[in-house]
């Protein structure tokens, strides 16, 4: 049931992500809010982070053997990031800005500067969450990659995974969300698959690799 539902959360997450509208270079503007793609794409968003959030403790149980502290402290950063800001800023998008942003009698209240809620605690909220979120994958991807967890591209890419956040292009409509979820969601995904294929637990890749 783990397996299932990340192999579904990872493409969720990729389609939310690339329909995710950005107008004038914001994603959370007013206009974002209304424009064509919302309500989609965080509908999409949210129920692939609830199945992601559903499936993480079952994805540790599967590769506890070959994973190590740094994954398990990684993993535990990863979900903690998941549950509390990334649930958090879409519970806040989909239930609060966004009927917000749809009546013209308190469109004002979403906050100009591209955050939704314009106070310093909501914008730590997403900063502390995101770079808690970042340290999880780099600390799970150097994991898996050092104890050869999974196969190495999937470690290589969770290793990576953050970089979307950092490349220097504008924001833009159907790209930058597909930078930010396309790497994670993939990981996701083929990690759900392997365990939908393997059941009964993990095998050691270095080893299979030579048989």
């Amino acid at each position: 049931m783990c397996g299932a539902a990340l192999s579904i959360a990872g493409p969720l997450c990729i389609a939310g992500g690339t329909l995710h509208p950005i107008v004038a270079g914001k994603s959370h503007s007013a206009e974002a809010l209304t424009s064509p793609g919302a309500p989609t794409a965080q509908i999409l968003l949210g129920i692939g982070t609830i199945l992601l959030i559903l499936g993480l403790p079952g994805m540790y149980a599967w590769m506890r053997p070959r994973l190590g502290t740094a994954g398990f402290v990684g993993l535990i950063c990863y979900l903690l990031a998941n549950i509390v800001t990334a649930a958090g800023h879409l519970t806040v998008e989909l239930f609060v800005a966004y009927p917000f942003a749809s009546d013209a009698d308190t469109a004002h209240l979403i906050a100009g500067n591209d955050n939704m809620i314009g106070t310093t605690a909501f914008a730590l909220f997403n900063i502390v969450g995101a770079i808690v979120l970042l340290v999880g994958l780099g600390l799970m991807g150097a994991s898996m990659l050092r104890n050869n967890t999974v196969p190495r591209w999937i470690a290589v890419l969770t290793l990576v995974a953050g970089l979307g956040f950092f490349v220097p292009i504008p924001a833009t409509q159907g790209l930058t969300g597909f930078l930010y979820e396309a790497p994670r969601g993939i990981v996701v995904a083929a990690i759900g698959v392997l365990m939908l294929r393997q059941p009964g637990g993990l095998r050691r890749w270095s080893e299979d690799a030579g048989r």
